[in-house]
């Protein structure tokens, strides 16, 4: 079973900014993974659902860690954190994978504040987007970005994927329903 072994999954890719390695989330994350939510809040809050400190405490990630392993044990989700040179960066999740007749995953993907622009979102984009095919035999990864977002979409069309569409009213973002792109890549892209 792939979720069985994807627990350790270590994933390594360069980017602009350097050799990045993106790896599941640990409790030793748990300082460095708070901190850098907290400082990237305001950054954050206007392309994400729920961005707030209220789940920033030991007891609400000590549950995530455990819903997450959860998740990769049973093949639906492969969250990955992104480092540099040993600090973290940022994050980049494989999630709502379908292995009925889809063979697909969403993606999602954040870079703390002070990371941006060195390519990390870019290269995790591009190892996640190889790990759901070459590992996982997925044919589809789907990712879903604000309309207005100029920065994520460079991103993934960077990455080889390809607009497909808006999804209106998708998520609710800081108090509104948005509207998202969305962006796919196919295995034989």
């Amino acid at each position: 079973m792939v979720g069985a072994r994807g627990i350790h999954t270590v994933l390594k890719a360069q980017s602009a900014g350097g050799a990045i390695e993106l790896r599941h989330p640990r409790w030793a994350d748990f300082e460095d993974w708070a901190a850098l939510r907290r400082e990237s809040t305001d950054y954050l809050r206007p392309w994400e659902p729920d961005v707030s400190t209220a789940g920033l405490h030991r007891p609400a990630y000590r549950a995530r860690l455990s819903r997450l392993k959860k998740l990769v044990q049973q093949d639906r989700a492969y969250p990955f954190y992104i480092f540099r040179e040993g600090t973290l960066v940022g994050a980049c999740n494989i999630t709502h994978i379908d292995r009925g007749t889809a063979q697909s995953a969403k993606l999602g993907y954040w870079i703390g504040e002070r990371f941006t622009g060195r390519g990390f979102a870019r290269a995790a984009v591009k190892a996640s987007t190889t790990f759901c095919f070459e590992r996982l035999g997925l044919h589809r990864v789907e990712a879903a970005v604000q309309t207005d977002n100029a920065a994520s979409i460079k991103v993934l069309k960077a990455a080889g994927f390809t607009f497909e569409g808006v999804a209106r009213g998708m998520l609710k973002i800081d108090g509104a329903w948005r509207d998202h792109d969305i962006y796919a890549r196919l295995s034989g892209d």
